[in-house]
C-alpha cells in the first residue's frame, strides 16, 4: 500500500484545526491514523488507510474492517515514532504530521524528541513536516541543502537538537558555519530576502519553525 503513494499524512490524537486539515488533505496521500487519531478521522467523515499504535487509547474492535491495522506493542518508543519508522520503511518520501500540539506537555515535547532520534542517513531523502496551528515545522538532517521562498519578514525559528555547525542566509540574523546547541539562540528570526538557504554542516538534526 505504501509504495503506491509518495506522501503520507500522519494524524495524531491532539487538537487539529479543521481549516488546516482541509488544506493539506488529499486522496493522493496515504492517510495514517496514529492510535486515537482514528477518532478524529471518523468524526470528520473519512476513513484512514491505516491505523497504527499500541491501541491504549483506541478500542481496536471498533476500527472499520477496510482499514489496515498495524498493532505495535513496544513501549520503547511512542506511537508517533512507530508511525514515522513504518512509513519510512515502506518507501514513502514525504511525511506530513498533524495533531501533536495539545494534551499532555510531555507528549508535546515527545513529538520533537521523536524527530531528534530519527536516523539522519535514513531520513536524508525524506521530507518531513509538522503542521501546527501557527507554524509549519520542517525537519532538517545533517548535510542537506534546503532553500525556502518566503515573503519578506516571515517569522522563523531554528532549533538544533545537538551541537551543530550551521549556515543560514537570507534572514535578519545570518549564520556562517557557526556553532549552535539546543538553545534559544535561533528563536525569533525573520526572512529579509525572498529566498533563504539553510545547511547543517555537522551535528543535527534541526527543526525550522515557519510562521503561517
Amino acid at each position: 500500500m505504501g509504495a503506491s503513494k509518495k506522501c503520507a499524512l500522519l494524524i495524531a490524537a491532539g487538537h487539529i484545526s479543521d481549516i488546516i486539515f482541509k488544506k493539506i488533505y488529499s486522496n493522493d496521500k496515504l492517510l495514517i491514523a496514529i492510535d486515537g487519531g482514528y477518532d478524529y478521522c471518523i468524526n470528520s467523515g473519512f476513513t484512514p488507510d491505516i491505523v497504527i499504535g499500541d491501541f491504549d487509547s483506541l478500542n481496536q474492535s471498533l476500527i472499520n474492517n477496510q482499514v489496515k491495522i498495524i498493532h505495535q506493542t513496544s513501549q520503547e518508543e511512542t506511537d508517533l515514532v512507530k508511525a514515522i519508522n513504518w512509513t519510512i520503511s515502506n518507501g514513502i518520501k514525504e511525511i506530513e504530521i498533524i495533531g501533536v500540539e495539545s494534551g499532555r506537555n510531555d507528549h508535546i515535547l515527545g513529538t520533537y524528541a521523536a524527530l531528534a532520534e530519527l536516523n539522519q542517513e535514513e531520513t536524508f531523502p525524506i521530507k518531513i513536516q509538522i503542521h501546527l496551528n501557527d507554524f509549519i515545522v520542517y525537519y532538517i538532517p545533517q548535510n542537506k541543502h534546503l532553500e525556502f521562498n518566503f515573503d519578506k519578514k516571515t517569522h522563523l525559528s531554528l532549533f538544533c537538537f545537538s551541537k551543530s555547525i550551521v549556515s543560514l542566509t537570507g534572514v535578519e540574523w545570518e549564520l556562517n558555519q557557526e556553532e549552535m546547541n539546543f538553545s534559544t539562540r535561533g528563536i525569533h528570526n525573520y526572512s529579509k530576502d525572498k529566498k533563504i538557504k539553510l545547511f547543517i554542516h555537522n551535528g543535527g538534526p534541526a527543526v525550522l519553525f515557519i510562521r503561517r
